[in-house]
């Protein structure tokens, strides 16, 4: 075996990507290598060419990064779909159906989960579309989308438990139909993702930093408590806003300003480790 074969079969072992990219890039590492050797021989084409294990993992990260935003994105879009399909499914209602609680409970928690992990995931991809990933940042792109995704399929759910009836069957389909879509490669990408060294080191990526980076604004920066304190504090207020602007009574509204609270804690100790809001 030439010394450009076994360099390449060294570049193929390590490589994790599969597919149509693993063989395009192998096939092109080898035109370039073949070419370099006729000119300068194969052990100093190899010698220039790098390191196998380290154009692997580069390449790795480039399309581990490349899958992952473009994952999130197809997130996004199936979260938005399958809101206008819950929407129509309640619109769709029976109007003298009452909602047990408890379906309520679940579906404005599942609603508000799916918004932020929605959110936190597009805004970190828009930001890592300017700059390198981590296998870590991966794995942690891939944890937001599918909450956001799982979030938004349990808020249609609890819509349908809560408040049954008859609707388009294209509107109520739609929704559902791209999250599938989305779930699909969201998995792609987390495949690859968890076979590259240091997927399962910790990720905690604070919002207002991606904010900062993507806007080059003054946002202050806040630890995982502070960020706590005042995003419950706003959520509660902007409950307790909505239920007086729909005539509720103020005690009406504290108590949903209370709930709101509840809720907001309540997510952020099951799920903040994994959306990477505050440390395992």
């Amino acid at each position: 075996m030439s010394t450009v074969e076994r360099y390449l079969a060294d570049l193929e072992a390590a490589l994790h990507v599969r597919g149509g990219v693993r063989r395009r890039f192998l096939r092109e590492c080898r035109d370039h290598l073949a070419d370099a050797a006729a000119e300068r021989g194969e052990e100093a084409a190899v010698r220039a060419f790098g390191p196998a294990p380290e154009i692997a993992a580069a390449l790795d990260a480039e399309v581990a990064a490349r899958r992952g935003v473009r994952s999130t994105f197809a997130t996004a879009a199936g979260v938005l779909a399958t809101g206008g399909s819950t929407l129509a499914l309640i619109n769709a209602g029976s109007p003298a159906a009452t909602a047990p609680v408890w379906w309520t409970v679940a579906f404005f928690v599942g609603a508000q989960l799916a918004a932020v992990s929605a959110g936190l995931a597009l805004l970190q991809a828009l930001v890592l579309r300017r700059a390198a990933i981590s296998p870590a940042d991966a794995m942690l792109l891939a944890r937001r989308n599918g909450c956001a995704l799982v979030a938004a399929g349990v808020t249609m759910f609890a819509a349908g438990a809560a408040v049954p009836g008859q609707g388009s069957a294209a509107l109520l389909l739609v929704g559902p139909a791209l999250v599938c879509v989305a779930l699909v490669a969201v998995l792609r990408a987390r495949s690859l993702a968890r076979r590259l060294a240091g997927s399962d080191g910790p990720a905690l990526r604070p919002p207002l930093e991606d904010l900062r980076r993507l806007t080059r604004l003054p946002v202050p920066s806040l630890d995982d408590r502070t960020l706590l304190l005042v995003t419950t504090g706003v959520a509660a207020a902007a409950a307790f806003a909505r239920d007086l602007g729909e005539h509720a009574t103020a005690g009406g509204a504290v108590v949903t300003a209370g709930v709101e609270a509840m809720a907001v804690v309540g997510c952020f100790v099951v799920f903040g480790a994994a959306l990477g809001l505050r440390h395992r």
